[in-house]
C-alpha cells in the first residue's frame, strides 16, 4: 500500500474524507485484521462483524490519529480493543457452557478459516490454539499466520523485541504441548 503513496499522504486523504483512501484502508487491512481478531473470539462470524466496526470505527476516527504509530498499529489496537471489549461483556457462564460445548464436539466446518480447514496439520493447530491464552494465540498470530517480523511486532505491541522473542517461544512450546496432550493427531507421540 505505502508504495502507492506514502502514509503520511494516506492518512491526510483519510482524514479528507477521500472515498479511495478509505477504500484502499479496507482492502489492505481486511484481511490482517480477520486473522487477528479470530485468533481472540474464535468465531468467524464474530470477528467478522468485529473488523468492520474497526475499520468503521478507524474511518470515523481518523481526525483523532495523531501519527505517534504507525497506521496499522493504530487500527489494529482498535481492532483488538474491540474484540476484548466483546468478549468481556459475555458472561463467565456463557464463556463456561460454550467450552464445554466445543470439548465435546469437533469444529463446525464453517468456524475454521478457510487457509485452516483444508489442510489436516493446519486444522490441528487451529484446535490447539483454542486452549491457548489471548496472548498466546496473538503472538502465534501475529509471527507465524501473518508472517510479521520480531521487529514489527514489537513495534505494533510495543514492547522490546526480547520480549517478542520470549513471548513466541512460550508460546509455541504451550501450543506443542497441548497438540501432544490432547492427542489431536490420533497416535501415541513422544514429547522426548
Amino acid at each position: 500500500m505505502m508504495s502507492i503513496m506514502d502514509e503520511k499522504t494516506f492518512v491526510e486523504k483519510l482524514k479528507a474524507g477521500d472515498r479511495s483512501a478509505q477504500e484502499l484502508l479496507v482492502r489492505e487491512y481486511s484481511s490482517f485484521l480477520f486473522n487477528v481478531v479470530i485468533q481472540i473470539v474464535r468465531r468467524k462470524n464474530l470477528a467478522e462483524d468485529i473488523v468492520e466496526e474497526a475499520l468503521l470505527s478507524a474511518i470515523n476516527s481518523i481526525k483523532r490519529f495523531k501519527g505517534k504509530s504507525s497506521i496499522k498499529s493504530w487500527i489494529y489496537r482498535i481492532a483488538v480493543n474491540k474484540a476484548k471489549t466483546v468478549l468481556t461483556k459475555e458472561t463467565r457462564l456463557d464463556r463456561l457452557k460454550e467450552e464445554l460445548a466445543e470439548q465435546k464436539k469437533l469444529y463446525d466446518p464453517d468456524d475454521i478459516p478457510r487457509e485452516f480447514s483444508t489442510d489436516k496439520k493446519k486444522a490441528i493447530i487451529w484446535q490447539g490454539m483454542e486452549y491457548l491464552n489471548e496472548s498466546e494465540r496473538e503472538i502465534i498470530t501475529l509471527i507465524d499466520i501473518e508472517g510479521m517480523s520480531y521487529k514489527e511486532v514489537s513495534a505494533l505491541l510495543g514492547i522490546p523485541v526480547g520480549t517478542v522473542r520470549s513471548r513466541i517461544s512460550r508460546a509455541r512450546e504451550h501450543l506443542k504441548d497441548i497438540i501432544l496432550e490432547w492427542n489431536f493427531f490420533g497416535v501415541k507421540v513422544s514429547n522426548k
